[in-house]
């Protein structure tokens, strides 16, 4: 088992979202405040955005558990 990738997800993940959230608050200035359905889709979009990386993420993490 190469529980590498394990310690690398856990000190990776806070910095990365952190970025992430800070990224999504930035360009919120930029869009948001024209219209109330601009501002509700930016805001699901930003929310849901993050999980396919999320996805691939633990996919990696469950390829190492298979071999």
């Amino acid at each position: 088992m190469k529980r590498w990738r394990h310690l690398l997800v856990a000190l990776l993940v806070v910095p990365v979202l952190t970025i992430y959230i800070i990224a999504a608050m930035v360009l919120s200035q930029f869009i948001t405040g024209f219209s109330g359905f601009i501002d509700l889709v930016y805001y699901v979009l930003a929310g849901l955005v993050w999980i396919p990386g999320a996805a691939l993420v633990i996919r990696w993490l469950a390829d190492n558990e298979a071999h």
